[in-house]
């Protein structure tokens, strides 16, 4: 007869990404270069929409949201990625609750990008569909109501899709996966 028992390990093995030895430097050099490029042109474009006066309309200030979006999504995925391109498998370790908040805001990253097109979207249907009565529809508040609500519905989704995983014990101490997410967070379950 087998037992049940639980193995709630807080410090979890990452698998990194699978390169050779010749080519470690090569995808570090990569994934830093396209790190500065990523940062330095969302800061640009928050820079420029924030000094040019012709740009505060809804459709730029929405966009802003795309930018932090990708700045803190990638803030939080591409340094932790890099670190471990450096160190040796079995020295890529990251402690339960790192893996969690890794995992939260990798899925807010791709779940405030959705919300946010779709808020644009329903920008671009309103400026078509009603020209006359757009700015009355998109007013300022409007567009700090949209984005709390695009903010606040991925980060309840988010949550509840963590809520439910985290609650699993597990029995796994790999993560198969360069970054934690969900799915590597379920599949350490019992």
């Amino acid at each position: 007869m087998m037992e049940n028992y639980t193995f709630n390990s807080f410090t979890l093995q990452l698998e990194g990404l699978k390169v050779t030895e010749a080519s470690v430097y090569p995808f570090f050099v990569f994934f830093f270069v396209s790190y500065i490029v990523i940062l330095l042109f969302n800061i640009g474009i928050l820079t420029l929409i924030f000094i040019d006066s012709s740009l505060h309309q809804p459709m730029y200030l929405l966009f802003c949201n795309l930018s932090c979006n990708d700045i803190l999504g990638n803030s939080i995925l591409i340094p932790r990625l890099l670190l471990d391109l450096l160190r040796p498998p079995s020295e890529r370790l990251i402690t339960y609750y790192e893996c969690v908040v890794q995992a939260f805001i990798s899925h807010m990253f791709g779940t405030m990008s959705h919300t946010v097109l779709i808020i644009m979207a329903f920008d671009r249907y309103v400026a078509i569909c009603n020209p006359l009565r757009y700015a009355a529809i998109m007013s300022p508040r409007m567009v700090v109501k949209l984005t709390l609500s695009a903010w606040g519905s991925a980060f309840v989704l988010v949550g509840v899709l963590l809520g439910l995983t985290i609650r699993l014990s597990r029995c796994r101490t790999l993560i198969t996966n360069p970054f934690c997410d969900n799915a590597s967070l379920f599949k350490l379950s019992c």
